[in-house]
C-alpha cells in the first residue's frame, strides 16, 4: 500500500512541476491501473475506520473501568464513614451511660452509703453466726464420728464369740450332712449287695433244682424200663440185673442232687441274710447320722439367728449415730451456704460503697466526662454531615456514570461469552 501511495505522489508532483496531463501516456492498461488505485484507496479507508473503531472501543472500556473504579472508591469511603460514625456513637452511648450512672450515684450518695453500710454490718453478723454454727456442728460431728468408731469396735468384740459359735455350728452341720451323704451311699451299696446275693441265691437254687429234676427224670425212665423188662417174659435175667444196678446208681444221684439243693439253698440264703443284715445296719447308721445332722442343722440355724439378731441390733445403733453424723454434715453445708450468700452480699455492698466513694471523691472526672460527651456529640454531628455529602456524591457519580458502567459490563459479558464459545469450539474439535 505504501508503494501505491508513493507512485501516486510522484504523479502528482509531476503535474505540479508543469507537466500536462495529456502528455502522460496511460499505456495499453490504463483502465486497470485506475481500478487498482481505487481499490487501494478503499482498503486504506477501511483500515483507517478499523483503527478509529479500535481506538473508540479502547476508550469505552477505559472509561467504563474508570467509572466502576470511581464508584467503588466513593462507596468504600461512604461505608467507612458510616462504620466510623457507628463506632463513635457506641463510644458516646457508653460514656453517656457512665455519666448517667455517676450522676445517679452522686444524687443518692448519702442513701447509698447508709444502705450499704447497714448491709455490711448485717452480713458481717450473719457470717459470724454462720461460722460459729459451722464450728459447733463440726465439733459435734467429730465427736459423733469418734463415738461411732468406738461403738463399732465394741460391737465387733462383743459379737466375735457369737460369730465363732455360729461358724462352729455351721461346720458341725456341714460335717453331719457329709456323714448323712456317706450313709446314703453305703445304703445304696448294701442294697446292691442284697440284690446281687438274692440273684445269686436264685440262680444257684435253680441250678441245683434243675440237676435234681434231671436225676429224678432219669430215675423214672430207668424204673419204667425195669418194669417193662420184668413184665416181659422174654427178658433176660442179666438185663434185669443190669437195670436194677442203674436204678441204684440213679437213686444215689438223686440223693446227691437233693443234698446239693439243700446245701445251695442254705448257703445262698445265708449270703442274702448277711447282705440284708448289712443293709439294716447301714440304715440304722443313716438314721443316726440323719438325727445328728438335723440336730446340728438346727443348732447352726439357732446360732445364726442369735448372731443375726445381735448384729442387727448393733447395726441399728450404729445407724443412729451415722444418721446423726449425716444430719450434722447437712446442717454444716446449709450453714456454709448461708455464710457464702452473706459473704456475697457483703462483697457486693463493699464494692458499691467503694464505687460511690470513688465517684463522690472525683467530681472532676464526672465533669471531664461531660465535656467529652459534648465534644463527641459535635464530632458525630460533623461526621453525619460528611456522610450526607458522601451519599450525595455517590448518588451523583452513579447517575453520571450509569451508561459507561452498563456498557463496560456488557463488554465484559460479551468477552466472557466469546471466550467460552472459543473454548467450547476447541474442545469440540479436539
Amino acid at each position: 500500500m505504501e508503494n501505491d501511495y508513493s507512485d501516486k505522489d510522484e504523479t502528482l508532483r509531476g503535474h505540479d512541476d508543469g507537466q500536462d496531463w495529456d502528455q502522460v501516456d496511460p499505456g495499453p492498461d490504463g483502465d486497470t491501473e485506475d481500478e487498482d488505485a481505487q481499490d487501494n484507496e478503499a482498503r486504506a479507508s477501511a483500515a483507517d475506520a478499523a483503527r478509529d473503531a479500535a481506538r473508540g472501543a479502547g476508550r469505552t472500556i477505559a472509561d467504563g473501568f474508570s467509572a466502576m473504579r470511581d464508584v467503588h472508591h466513593v462507596t468504600r469511603q461512604h461505608s467507612t464513614a458510616r462504620t466510623r460514625m457507628k463506632s463513635m456513637q457506641d463510644a458516646l452511648d457508653a460514656d453517656r451511660a457512665t455519666l448517667d450512672h455517676r450522676d445517679e450515684i452522686m444524687e443518692g450518695y448519702d442513701a447509698i452509703v447508709s444502705e450499704q453500710t447497714e448491709t455490711i454490718n448485717a452480713t458481717e453478723k450473719e457470717m459470724s453466726d454462720a461460722q460459729a454454727c459451722i464450728e459447733r456442728l463440726q465439733a459435734e460431728r467429730d465427736d459423733l464420728r469418734a463415738r461411732l468408731e468406738q461403738m463399732k469396735a465394741e460391737h465387733e468384740q462383743a459379737l466375735r464369740p457369737y460369730k465363732k459359735l455360729s461358724e462352729s455350728a455351721k461346720g458341725r452341720s456341714d460335717d453331719a450332712a457329709l456323714m448323712v451323704a456317706e450313709a446314703k451311699r453305703a445304703i445304696r451299696t448294701a442294697e446292691g449287695q442284697v440284690k446281687d446275693a438274692s440273684a445269686h441265691r436264685d440262680q444257684n437254687i435253680a441250678s441245683a433244682t434243675h440237676a435234681l429234676d434231671s436225676s429224678q427224670d432219669r430215675l423214672r425212665r430207668v424204673q419204667d424200663e425195669l418194669t417193662r423188662l420184668q413184665t416181659d417174659p422174654n427178658s433176660k435175667p442179666n438185663a434185669i440185673a443190669q437195670m436194677q444196678s442203674e436204678i441204684a446208681a440213679e437213686l444215689a444221684h438223686v440223693e446227691v442232687a437233693r443234698n446239693e439243693v439243700t446245701s445251695a439253698t442254705n448257703e445262698a440264703q445265708s449270703l442274702v441274710d448277711n447282705a440284708q443284715t448289712h443293709l439294716w445296719t447301714q440304715k440304722q447308721s443313716l438314721e443316726s447320722a440323719q438325727r445328728e445332722s438335723d440336730a446340728a442343722r438346727q443348732e447352726a440355724a439357732d446360732r445364726k439367728a442369735e448372731y443375726d439378731e445381735l448384729h442387727s441390733e448393733a447395726d441399728a445403733q450404729e445407724k443412729q449415730l451415722s444418721d446423726a453424723i449425716d444430719a450434722r454434715s447437712a446442717s454444716i453445708d446449709d450453714s456454709k451456704s448461708t455464710y457464702d450468700e452473706a459473704a456475697s452480699r457483703f462483697d457486693a455492698a463493699q464494692a458499691l460503697l467503694a464505687e460511690a466513694e470513688d465517684i463522690h471523691d472525683t467530681p472532676e472526672v464526672t465533669e471531664q466526662l461531660r465535656r467529652s460527651i459534648e465534644e463527641q456529640s459535635q464530632a458525630i454531628a460533623d461526621q453525619h454531615a460528611q456522610i450526607e455529602d458522601l451519599a450525595r456524591s455517590e448518588r451523583s457519580l452513579r447517575e453520571s456514570t450509569r451508561s459507561q458502567r452498563l456498557v463496560f459490563a456488557a463488554i465484559i459479558v460479551a468477552i466472557v461469552v466469546v471466550v467460552a464459545l472459543v473454548v467450547w469450539f476447541v474442545l469440540l474439535k479436539g
